[in-house]
């Protein structure tokens, strides 16, 4: 043990100048930190305690860190020395010896003794309690209410300071702050309200300058921005505090408020309280960590507006906004501004570079980042191997991890879950599954995010039955699904259309209350059952969404009525978004998706007059870029209401007039209405952009037929053939209970119960008949007699699968579900309305355009799609 020394001040001993006279400074003593100098190691020298709190107070202001280890050290060494003379002495359980002893314990890390300490100090002053000692006991309860709080023991801090109310003992200013913060963090308003009240009443609020910051702090934990604010401008609270609401709100994701408030405090004080950096970084790493990555933008722009430049963590969150964006042009003027301002590179802004530079797809400039940075962590090692990853650079991705090994840095659980991700995404689930074994084989245990990497793969690539297998694994595993788990399940579940299964995630989802009240859990689930069919359910889940609907959210609804048909719902639920952010001043705003909703939903109702009033607000009223999706959808209204021309006219003049999406939606209009000269005007155009999209080349081949050009139709077969093109096999499938029943096209093998089916089909066929049912042999495109024409119709496979669903689902009234991965025909359509008429039963099918339900003879489509 190094005989390093402390420097302690002695209490000066008293003299005989004038009371007025003003005393020397104390004298410094150097203490060794092997053990207390011999003059102080008798009991009577700390008989009244107040050497011994000075002592107690010095050690504790001991600096540590890194640098200090041997000053720490000699603290550590010296605490018991002086705990061993208070008991001697019998000052152990004196208040004021007793809180500079808990001081010392907290600082030194050894918060379990500071706070035994503390309650038995309570206990002895309770018990020897005289008239007159409410200055002490006072002492003693601050204290430990402040002590709990400062070791974020919650619970008990908020509790300390209830009993201690209810012994009639009263908090000071500093144990009300210390309250309030507790109350702010356990999600306690109410407790807080009452530590509100006697703060109030006490004078605390104006007088201690900690009290209005930790106050408004406690009101935005609990999501009450609006009392939040009432304190910072009725108690003329510091800038400090209103930082405090501001990194508050950004943490909890209420960037909106937070941007409010940091226009207020420039608006509303000296210039001391304007917006700080500090402010604008925290706003900034909301937005980062909220997915607000646009707003992220405009924060930057506000702080240069202001004078203010960036530091390094301004950037490091602007450059997670971009990353999530993948917007490179954006990064690279963020790296060229950092290099032009000589900003101060440190470990989290390089890694920051590396990170957004490999998720926007370059990687060479990130190994070029990481190759000239002089100080990394493993962090900065992982963005890079999760980068070559997820790009499918496997080689490069594990020849890093064994640089890594050689630089004496192992990998750990994120680095493997970052190859687990690259492995899964690009389709080698079964190479993912062996790294899994692999941690496990190596001691590691494999977290939320190694499974929810795994079944976010399998989604992605369509491979849903394999998402289910390893959440299955997962919680085989006792791995808690997150909220990502969930909503990426979620979306397979609405990817398949597997209502059942979507609903057995929501009774998970019930059971465990987290889930279901997150916002995130709660759009998917919107989602989930607007493309499983079930709109009702979807509706019910949006309107009883308790907190703040965000943008998702209302455009996970506007999307379901679209697809289910309902335009004038689409419309009037855009109409309450907008009035509900106008109300809020949330500046809650519609984005592209919104547009392409509404849209859509002009579209299902033939809606002309408002599809081009919302094109054209779009930029004018709402300052929002029209997207291809947004231009394709507009010349999808006009060419399925029969404006072909008008659709033709219009591609012609948009900035998209080589996107394939907008001449693939004037051909089906042009199919749809029989125009045979625009259509093959835009299959040339299709042709040549897409010429390997076999639905292009199908969707000609049955205009031909149709118009009775069997060789055109001929020629464009041997094209497609010559072309080694594959056409997409038509199917549709129904759940019954757990299973699911395929029909496709040439299935092979056949449906066990096809002959059933037919026997069941060709009856009801024969009763619609009688009700005026007509088949329409216009939907077969083959050269064959009217006879064959007619049966063929009855082998297109929603008419099978709806047949199925009646034979063996119950009548008791539940919905038929059928989801068909091509567009309904025109024959299917009119049977599917005969059959609901005649059944008395609900048919819900989804097809490739929208959701058809057939109730009583009529379709939600009014016979337009």
């Amino acid at each position: 043990m190094t005989a390093q020394a402390i420097s302690l001040s002695l209490p000066t001993p008293p003299t005989h100048h004038h009371h007025h006279a003003k005393p020397p400074p104390p004298p410094r003593l150097l203490l060794k930190a092997s053990s207390l100098p011999e003059a102080l190691r008798g009991v009577e020298t700390f008989r009244d305690g107040r050497l011994l709190v000075s002592l107690l107070r010095q050690c504790a202001d001991v600096p540590h860190g890194d640098e200090d280890t041997e000053r720490l050290s000699a603290a550590r060494h010296l605490a018991p020395q002086l705990h061993s003379l208070a008991v001697r002495a019998g000052r152990a359980r004196d208040p004021r010896v007793a809180c500079a002893l808990a001081d010392l314990l907290a600082r030194l890390g050894r918060w379990a003794s500071a706070r035994r300490l503390l309650q038995e100090a309570t206990a002895a002053e309770e018990e020897g309690k005289e008239e007159g000692d409410e200055e002490v006991d006072t002492m003693l309860w601050n204290k430990r209410v402040a002590m709990l709080a400062e070791a974020e023991e919650w619970g008990d801090a908020i509790a300390a300071f209830a009993e201690m109310r209810a012994r009639g003992v009263a908090p000071d200013g500093y144990a009300c702050a210390r309250a309030l913060h507790a109350c702010g963090r356990a999600g306690a308003p109410r407790e807080g309200q009452a530590v509100h009240a006697h703060a109030a009443k006490a004078g605390h609020v104006a007088a201690h300058p900690l009290v209005p910051g930790f106050l408004a702090g406690m009101y935005a934990e609990s999501a009450d921005v609006g009392a939040a604010r009432r304190v910072l401008e009725t108690e003329d609270a510091p800038p400090v505090a209103w930082n405090v609401v501001v990194a508050c709100c950004a943490r909890l994701g209420l960037v909106d408020d937070a941007l409010d408030l940091a226009e207020r405090m420039a608006r509303s004080g000296p210039v001391e309280a304007s917006p700080s950096l500090a402010t604008w970084n925290a706003v900034l790493s909301g937005c980062a960590r909220h997915g607000r990555d646009r707003e992220a933008f405009g924060v930057v722009r506000s702080m240069l507006e202001r004078g203010i430049p960036p530091d390094s963590s301004s950037m490091s969150s602007l450059l997670k906004s971009v990353a999530s964006l993948g917007l490179l042009a954006h990064g690279m003027e963020a790296h060229c501004f950092f290099l032009r301002h000589r900003l101060e590179p440190d470990v989290y802004t390089g890694t920051a570079f590396v990170d957004m530079y490999a998720k926007c797809g370059r990687l060479e400039y990130a190994q070029k980042v990481f190759d000239t940075l002089e100080l990394r962590n493993i962090t900065t090692w992982n963005s890079l191997v999760a980068g070559y990853s997820n790009a499918g650079q496997f080689d490069h991705a594990l020849d890093l991890v064994e640089e890594m090994k050689r630089n004496r840095l192992d990998p750990d659980i994120t680095t493997w879950n970052g190859l687990i991700s690259g492995y899964s995404m690009n389709g080698r689930s079964s190479q993912a599954v062996l790294l899994l074994r692999q941690m496990k084989a190596i001691g590691l245990t494999p977290n939320v995010v190694s499974w929810t990497s795994l079944i976010s793969g399998s989604c992605h690539n369509g491979d849903y039955e394999d998402s289910f297998y390893f959440f299955n694994e997962m919680q085989k595993d006792h791995v808690q699904p997150s909220v990502v788990t969930m909503s990426v399940l979620l979306r397979a579940c609405a990817g398949l259309a597997l209502l059942a299964k979507g609903k057995e995630l929501h009774c998970f989802a019930l059971r465990r209350r987290a889930y279901d009240r997150d916002m995130v859990v709660a759009t998917a689930l919107i989602d989930m059952y607007s493309k499983s069919g079930n709109l009702a359910s979807a509706t019910r889940i949006f309107e009883r969404i308790q907190e703040e609907k965000n943008l998702v959210s209302w455009n996970a609804m506007l999307t379901g009525l679209a697809a289910h048909g309902q335009g004038r719902e689409a419309i009037a639920l855009f109409d309450d978004m907008c009035s509900a952010s106008a109300g809020a001043g949330a500046g809650l705003k519609p984005d592209s998706i919104t547009f392409t909703a509404l849209l859509t939903a002009c579209r299902s109702m033939e809606l002309i007059t408002e599809g081009w009033d919302y094109f054209d607000a779009m930029e004018s009223r709402y300052g929002v870029t029209p997207t291809v999706e947004n231009y394709a959808c507009m010349v999808d209204l006009l060419a399925r209401c029969g404006y072909l021309d008008e659709a033709t006219d219009f591609i012609n003049r948009s900035p998209f007039k080589s996107a394939a999406s907008l001449w693939g939606a004037l051909l089906t209009g042009c199919v749809v209405h029989g125009n045979l000269a625009l259509a093959e005007a835009a299959a040339r155009k299709l042709f040549k952009l897409e010429p390997y999209n076999s639905a292009n080349y199908l969707q000609m081949v049955s205009l031909y037929e149709r118009e009775q050009m069997f060789d055109e139709a001929e020629s464009l077969k041997y094209a497609m053939k010559a072309r080694a093109l594959n056409t997409r096999p038509g199917w549709s499938w129904i759940q019954i209970e757990q299973s699911i029943h395929v029909f496709q096209v040439e299935g092979k093998p056949p449906h066990p119960d096809t002959a059933e089916i037919y026997q069941q089909l060709v009856r009801l066929v024969l009763q619609i008949r009688k009700a005026g049912y007509v088949a329409d042999t216009s939907c077969i495109a083959y050269n064959v007699p009217e006879e064959d024409k007619e049966k063929l119709l009855l082998s297109h496979t929603e008419k099978l699968a709806i047949t199925y669903g009646l034979i063996h689902s119950d009548a008791s009234g539940t919905p038929i579900r059928v989801i068909k991965n091509t567009r309904m025909c025109s024959d299917c359509h009119e049977v599917a309305k005969h059959i609901s008429a005649l059944c008395g039963r609900q048919i819900i099918l989804r097809d490739a355009d929208r959701f058809h339900h057939f109730t009583d003879g009529k379709c939600s489509c009014n016979d337009r799609w």
